[in-house]
């Protein structure tokens, strides 16, 4: 059903582009950047660049800063991410983005672009944003998937099985940080992490069947809710933690990205979702480790035994359903796709089979 699910969100995947007036908005932010940095007024920000195979859920904008300090000139890599008017997701915080890379950014063995500043004022940009440093490398495509011509394909297996190793390395060492380093996620009175993100999945699915219930997704929830683990976890969680949010130079990770869906719904929502959406890989592409192989290394590095795993399944295709009910909407809604095409592909979409044959098989 992996594969399937893949094969289906390739096709369907949108990556954000930027349709900002680009003058305007090198002058913006050479005018916000520069006391950020330490620049005067003579900062100079490059044309702006877009990225290329990755990102569906925020407009990301790419810049060089050209300025000079103690008589010297300087050329700085950067960032800019912003808020989106219409998102996959629901209840996004852009400023959830820059608190994590802030809270990670001392973190020894959890590599994040550094952060200069958030800025909430829609009036300057026509959105909330931030910046961050660029860092160099290579990140795997979603779109045509990394398992297809590019930088992993075309590395040898033990270059591969290298890339692989460290980017557990680095889930497992991120899975040790302590919670109490994100005030910002913190659950409401009661609620475990995990609690409180099945919580926000129930409202998700609320939004996404726009007011016609899914029946598969219902039973999925009713079922989810009925076997929570007890105790519950509380636990940083990336939210959507796979190869193609990682970026890697000389076959090592260097950073990652992408906190649309962080929580402290606990390690193990994070391993299901990996080995969910790239354990398959491992088939395609030697050196690549495969789903038992992700789980196995884990335990190792962080000493713990992964618990409750056959729930956190459950729990992937139920979010990944909801997603793909969403994202084809969201289509149908731009013109993409005709409305009941979109519909039937939303509602029998491969994770949404694949948590059926879940819940047949627990019953």
């Amino acid at each position: 059903m992996a594969e399937l699910e893949q094969d289906e969100a390739r096709d369907a995947i949108q990556l954000k582009g930027s349709s900002r007036d680009p003058e305007q908005t090198r002058r913006v932010l050479a005018q916000w950047l520069a006391p950020r940095i330490g620049a005067g007024p003579d900062l100079a920000v490059s044309p702006l660049t877009t990225p290329s195979g990755t990102g569906v859920a925020n407009e990301t904008v790419m810049f060089d800063a050209v300025w000079t300090a103690a008589g010297r000139e300087r050329t700085q890599g950067f960032v800019a991410r912003f808020a989106s008017e219409r998102t996959l997701y629901i209840e996004v915080d852009i400023q959830v983005h820059a608190k994590t890379y802030q809270a990670l950014g001392d973190v020894p063995g959890v590599p994040v672009p550094r952060v200069y500043g958030y800025e909430a004022d829609r009036g300057l940009l026509g959105a909330p944003f931030f910046v961050m440093e660029r860092i160099e490398g290579q990140v795997p495509s979603d779109q045509p998937h990394w398992t297809g011509p590019g930088f992993v394909r075309d590395a040898d297996p033990p270059r591969r099985r290298a890339m692989w190793e460290d980017a557990v390395r680095v889930l497992a060492t991120l899975h040790l940080v302590e919670p109490s380093r994100f005030p910002f996620l913190t659950p409401p009175a009661g609620l475990s992490g995990l609690g409180d993100h099945l919580a926000y999945w129930r409202r998700y699915v609320d939004v996404a069947s726009v007011g016609l219930p899914h029946d598969t997704l219902e039973h999925g929830y009713e079922w989810l809710l009925a076997h929570l683990p007890d105790p519950a976890p509380t636990g940083f969680s990336w939210g959507d933690a796979r190869f193609a949010n990682i970026m890697f130079r000389d076959d090592g990770v260097v950073a990652i990205f992408d906190w649309d869906t962080v929580s402290l719904a606990g390690a193990e929502a994070d391993l299901a979702w990996w080995r969910y959406m790239d354990g398959p890989a491992a088939a395609e592409l030697p050196g690549i480790g495969t789903a038992d192989e992700l789980v196995r290394r884990w335990e190792e590095h962080t000493g713990r035994k992964a618990q409750h795993l056959e729930w956190h399944d459950v729990f992937t295709c139920f979010r990944l359903g909801a997603i793909m009910l969403r994202l084809f909407a969201n289509m149908a809604a731009d013109g993409v796709m005709a409305p009941g095409d979109a519909e039937r592909q939303g509602r029998e979409s491969a994770p949404t089979l694949a948590l059926a044959g879940h819940l047949r098989a627990l019953a």
